[in-house]
């Protein structure tokens, strides 16, 4: 059942930060959130029980790839699901080498992101 699951957002862009809550809480995760990664890994040394983190690539302060990594040294099963607005195809796949599940590239559909993260928490859509 998926609100066993703890989801931590780290999305710099308000508006799409607060969209991704109420749409993932509508879906039955518990969401949390987090404007930026400095936020998302102090929320992680708190609390490190999430099952999964999406955080955009592109963010103030601490960016989405030093987020995952230091988030996955600190919960080793923490899934990683990253957002960019960027078609570095050649990054993506770096980052899936080190340890992302997946990627959603902005302007994404609601149920794209659905998708991968049912994938990754292992909810049958």
């Amino acid at each position: 059942m998926k609100e066993k699951f703890r989801l931590l957002i780290a999305e710099d862009e308000l508006d799409l930060r607060m969209l991704l809550q109420r749409t993932l809480t509508r879906e039955g995760f518990d969401v949390e959130t987090a404007a930026n990664g400095r936020d998302a890994l102090r929320i992680l040394k708190t609390n490190p029980d999430f099952d999964l983190l999406i955080t955009d690539i592109k963010m103030p302060e601490k960016d989405g790839e030093q987020l995952m990594e230091e988030a996955r040294a600190l919960c080793p099963d923490l899934k990683v699901v990253l957002i960019t607005g960027y078609a570095e195809l050649q990054q993506h796949y770096q980052l899936m080498k080190k340890g992302a599940f997946d990627y959603v590239t902005k302007p994404f559909k609601i149920p794209d992101l659905l998708e991968v993260i049912d994938r990754a928490t292992g909810v049958d859509g």
